[in-house]
């Protein structure tokens, strides 16, 4: 695990663009993946894995984000809100965290384990942003409405391109987004389909992040493959 600091960070709002609302939720929910807040994470490793096996399945993952909003909003509906609004993206976080650390048991590269769970924290943040993008590119509307159809046509990419750059240079400060183009979608669209999935998307700004050696991309250097 790489020693720098692998809290997101988030910067002020610029240029009048503001940190979306439910986003801004899930971040401060999770900013226990900071170096210094130890005790928190342990308590929560506690409360996550209630069996007491070391390792976290996906499903316990989805079960310790909810119960972590509820907690944290101190209201079980909004909590169970903002983590319906993200859901999709955990599953890009925990394939990332499990394959962090070296296989120490034939378990380990299958479930996330206690010291592959800061990752996984940060992993979280950085992949619910991403989704949050994706999501405001996708049907061309702002958050998750009913024209998504969770992939994003050349024709959405373009015409939301000024979007996210902006959001690049905001509140979603990653190498890829701040010069996203047109042909950003052809870089995206490995497979040649005419649509970029979030898997895609997702591969594509880590893959910048890595390349560029910032905070994030040396956390995310340490994870597995985000093409899965």
């Amino acid at each position: 695990m790489p020693q720098e600091d692998l809290e997101i960070e988030h910067q002020a709002a610029e240029e009048g663009v503001a940190l979306p609302s439910e986003l801004d939720t899930f971040l401060r929910a999770f900013a226990f993946a900071a170096p210094s807040e130890a005790v928190r994470r342990e308590e929560a490793w506690r409360l996550w894995d209630p069996n007491g096996n070391g390792y976290l399945s996906l499903a316990e993952v989805d079960l310790g984000v909810k119960m972590t909003l509820q907690s944290f909003l101190k209201d079980a509906g909004a909590g169970e809100a903002v983590w319906r609004r993200f859901r999709p993206s955990f599953i890009r976080a925990f394939n990332d965290a499990k394959d962090a650390a070296a296989a120490a048991s034939s378990l380990s590269d299958d479930y996330v384990t206690k010291g592959e769970f800061r990752l996984l924290l940060s992993y979280l943040g950085y992949y619910a942003t991403w989704f949050e993008v994706f999501a405001m590119v996708d049907g061309c509307s702002d958050g998750t409405t009913a024209t998504d159809d969770r992939r994003i046509s050349r024709e959405e990419w373009e015409e939301g391109i000024e979007k996210v750059v902006a959001a690049g240079l905001s509140w979603a400060p990653y190498v890829a987004l701040r010069s996203a183009n047109p042909a950003s979608f052809d870089e995206m669209d490995s497979n040649g389909g005419g649509y970029v999935l979030l898997i895609e998307f997702c591969a594509w700004l880590k893959a910048a992040e890595v390349e560029a050696a910032t905070p994030a991309g040396l956390a995310l250097a340490a994870g597995g493959d985000a093409t899965r």
